[in-house]
């Protein structure tokens, strides 16, 4: 079993996240379910979740059989990259390295971005706020697009076509309904604060406004 330098810098990465990430997230776990709307919807509330769990959970699947733990049919389900010649699929997993280390930027400090407004679920919160600092001073949901970046750079770092197809065709459709789903709610909550606060993002709910095109 050979365990690569992009497993090691994902996975230390991944460990440093979550000890970041920990303060944040039991705060917005104690807010969930206390708002004062707050939707049922499945594919609203958890399949955007789930999604991101079953991707998460191939991504590392795709690391143990890269380094060889589910011999060669493994390899060629979950990792068929690492067949290619070395450099050509160590340059793919190390620019996975990078995208998830900015997606961990983006996720952890949109949550934190967010304050006391941040909440695991898509809901409105008593006193809730147009907010404009952090990260959301760039983007509408950092913390929805550091999650599809964070799931697609680790894609990338396992080299797994299969991780980075629910990434891209699962993962982030779900999550940008979420974020749209969210922004009618915050328009019919906030008003005009939230509608102004949109236009001046140029709309942009995942992708920084300083890009020239995105979504």
């Amino acid at each position: 079993m050979e365990i690569y330098p992009q497993t090691v810098c994902t996975a230390a990465l991944a460990g440093l996240g979550a000890i970041l990430s920990a303060p944040v997230l039991y705060r917005g776990f104690k807010r969930r379910g206390t708002g004062v709307f707050y939707e049922q919807n499945y594919l609203i509330q958890r399949a955007p979740q789930y999604s991101t769990l079953l991707t998460v959970i191939v991504v590392v699947a795709s690391f143990l059989a890269g380094s060889g733990l589910f011999g060669e049919l493994g390899l060629m389900i979950l990792a068929p990259l690492h067949l290619a010649p070395e450099p050509v699929w160590s340059l793919i997993a190390w620019l996975g390295v990078l995208e998830f280390c900015v997606g961990l930027v983006f996720m952890i400090g949109g949550w934190y971005s967010l304050g006391e407004c941040f909440t695991t679920d898509a809901e409105v919160l008593d006193g809730h706020k147009v907010r404009k600092n952090g990260l959301l001073a760039f983007v509408m949901h950092p913390a929805y697009s550091g999650i599809i970046q964070s799931v697609l750079g680790a894609a990338m770092a396992a080299v797994s076509p299969l991780a980075i197809l629910l990434t891209l065709f699962l993962v982030a459709p779900l999550w940008l309904n979420r974020a749209k789903y969210e922004e009618a709610l915050l328009l019919e909550s906030l008003g005009p604060e939230y509608k102004e606060y949109a236009e001046e993002m140029k709309w942009r709910r995942l992708v920084p406004k300083f890009f020239p095109i995105g979504v």
